[in-house]
């Protein structure tokens, strides 16, 4: 246990889910996730929305 005179927490841990729990369960494989794909999934729904509308021009 931590001492009252510790080292406050870095602001991106105030609001935990307890260890555990179904929230953390889900918490940490969000962080998995990110950590294996990073930013791809989001890029790759740019270009994929990109592709679609210039096909969508090019037919219209």
């Amino acid at each position: 246990m931590g001492s009252s005179g510790g080292k406050p927490r870095k602001p991106e841990q105030h609001h935990l889910p307890k260890v555990g729990s179904k929230a953390n369960e889900a918490y940490e494989l969000k962080a998995k996730r990110k950590e294996a794909f990073g930013p791809l999934p989001i890029v790759l729904v740019a270009v994929l929305v990109v592709v679609v509308f210039v096909a969508w021009i090019a037919i219209t």
